[in-house]
């Protein structure tokens, strides 16, 4: 570990004890009720094992937990007790309560904007996404799925992310089968000069409308039946033929056979006798042989390259389900009652946050190493029982450094050098190092 790293893994350090100290974790427990007089078995001693059982194991049985329960604590707890504590409904609130402390207080940013770069005209980059999985059969009437015969219960995590942090800020869970949008955070909590990233589920345009009052900006997917009124050509056509689409609607362009990228200034009537003006940005992505059309709210100076390239950075949210089904343990386990349930999937979440702000830490003590996510997810078998022993041992600045020089020694990102010929560094975000 570098010398000048030291002092930043001490902060580290305290940040951990604070938030997950056997006293900070039973004052939780004790305000949701999941822990009301003293017990042998602890909201401290249930939380690790669920840690450490979740974040590196394939888990399916309550039973994979008890046992990592019994193993770090050298009891001989038995199974129906320990069912009857996680069947209460404050198992889930206890659960759901501390993922939501560590969005809070265990987050930082790792990601920063060159000056003058495109990056560096918003304050953050956000994106909002759901991502399902099925659950047992049996809870189809609590969470019903979108597809009864395949899946006939499913929920869904609606997540806002940000993008210089590299982690979550807010999680839902809903049934499969609620509508999306509902769970988007309200324009008037994003803050100023932020940049929200969305897929064509959340096409709302008295959202587009909330947003200016707020100062901030929205790139969102547009299906391709958008019929708006063409106010303007921006570009990708000629000046000759730009004049013949002003005043009409979208829907007759597209009968048209599009050859180039177009640039858009594109209106909807509204409430009161005025109008919604926003670009549409229409690129042609050769890879998919498909036209992406972005619908955003940045003003002209914005190029439509850098409208395209910034959309795609929305594809760190895909990567993120993508080690939180892998490594996380979200899937079907084989259990029907609902609060076991719900407290299983917050604690995994609980799990992969905790590996992935490891991860972060390392990443900014490293002297410039690039850190993988990924791998500091596969690493959980190896990480998350180091953490839990950091934590019953004090939270030792020493085991910390250890823990993070392990990730440094072994979760470097195999090929650092893509990333400077990625959509992110043409952008101008770098990643953050320590001094």
């Amino acid at each position: 570990m570098p010398q000048s790293g030291l002092s930043h893994v001490g902060r580290a350090a305290a940040l951990f004890r604070k938030t997950l100290s056997a006293a900070a974790l039973d004052e939780i427990a004790r305000g949701c009720r999941f822990v009301q007089r003293q017990r042998t078995v602890t909201a401290c001693s249930v939380f690790w094992a669920l840690m450490t059982t979740l974040g590196a194991h394939r888990t399916q049985y309550i039973s994979d937990v008890l046992r990592s329960l019994n193993a770090q604590q050298g009891w001989s707890v038995r199974y129906k007790p320990f069912w009857d504590r996680l069947a209460k409904r404050a198992f889930s609130i206890f659960m759901k309560t501390l993922f939501e402390r560590l969005c809070r207080e265990m987050t930082m940013r790792v990601l920063g904007a060159q000056a003058g770069s495109v990056a560096s005209c918003f304050s953050d980059i956000l994106m909002d996404d759901g991502s399902s999985f099925a659950i047992a059969d049996g809870l189809r009437n609590v969470f019903p799925g979108r597809f009864t015969t395949a899946t006939p219960a499913a929920v869904e995590l609606h997540v806002h992310m940000s993008l210089m942090s590299g982690n979550v800020r807010h999680v839902t869970l809903a049934a499969d089968k609620e509508a999306e949008r509902q769970f988007l955070p309200p324009a008037s909590s994003l803050p100023p000069r932020s940049l929200s990233l969305r897929d064509r589920g959340y096409v709302d345009l008295d959202y587009f409308e909330a947003l200016a009052e707020r100062r901030a900006y929205l790139i969102c997917r547009a299906p391709n039946a958008l019929n708006p009124t063409i106010v303007g050509v921006l570009s990708g056509l000629p000046k000759r033929l730009s004049k013949k689409w002003v005043g009409q609607q979208l829907q007759q362009l597209r009968k048209k056979k599009l050859r180039h990228d177009l640039d858009l200034l594109v209106s909807w009537p509204r409430k009161g006798g005025t109008t919604l003006e926003l670009r549409l940005c229409i690129r042609y992505i050769p890879g998919k042989k498909s036209w992406t059309w972005l619908l955003t709210n940045l003003p002209k100076t914005f190029a439509a390259s850098s409208v395209g390239r910034l959309y795609r950075l929305r594809w760190q949210i895909e990567l993120l389900f993508k080690d939180w089904k892998s490594y996380a343990n979200l899937h079907a386990l084989q259990t029907e009652h609902p609060a076991i349930v719900e407290g299983f999937i917050w604690a995994s979440l609980c799990a992969a946050f905790l590996k992935r702000a490891l991860a972060h830490w390392a990443q900014l003590v490293s002297e410039g190493r690039a850190i993988s996510t990924r791998i500091a997810a596969q690493a959980g078998a190896q990480i998350l029982p180091l953490l839990a022993l950091f934590a019953a041992r004090g939270f030792r600045v020493a085991r910390l450094s250890e823990i993070l020089q392990f990730l440094v020694n072994n979760a470097v990102r195999p090929h650092p050098e893509r990333g400077k010929r990625g959509h992110a560094h043409a952008l101008g975000l770098r990643d953050l190092v320590m001094a």
